[in-house]
């Protein structure tokens, strides 16, 4: 397997199947300097991003969760992961910490809707 190759292989299989001979044909004809390999890498990341971007959601949800019920631990606003709202400090660490929850589940909520399973 030569550079190019490998070039396309770090897309994901559905844009393979769809583009890699019209790609590998670019590369054969374009000169592989350290820029093109980082716009070609850039865009298959893209490309791997784009084809699980709920995964990439779920990922983002969890983190974004467990760093703002850690500083919310460290702020003394709770002595564990579940706490009422009973002040406007704890409710805005609460809702922070559910936010990326709530928007996934409009995001899916959405995505079934359009797609006619609601």
């Amino acid at each position: 397997m030569d550079m190019r190759d490998l070039l396309v292989a770090l897309h994901p299989k559905p844009w393979r199947v769809r583009y890699s001979e019209e790609f590998r044909a670019l590369l054969d004809d374009t000169d592989l300097t350290p820029r093109t390999l980082l716009d070609v890498v850039a865009h298959a990341v893209t490309q791997q991003v784009r084809a699980r971007f709920t995964l990439v959601l779920v990922i983002v949800a969890i983190v974004t969760s467990t760093i703002v019920s850690r500083l919310a631990l460290q702020a003394g606003l709770t002595d564990n992961i579940l706490w009422a709202p009973t002040t406007p400090r704890r409710a805005l660490a609460l809702s922070a910490t559910l936010a990326p929850w709530a928007g996934l589940l409009v995001r899916t909520y959405r995505r079934r809707k359009l797609a006619g399973k609601d």
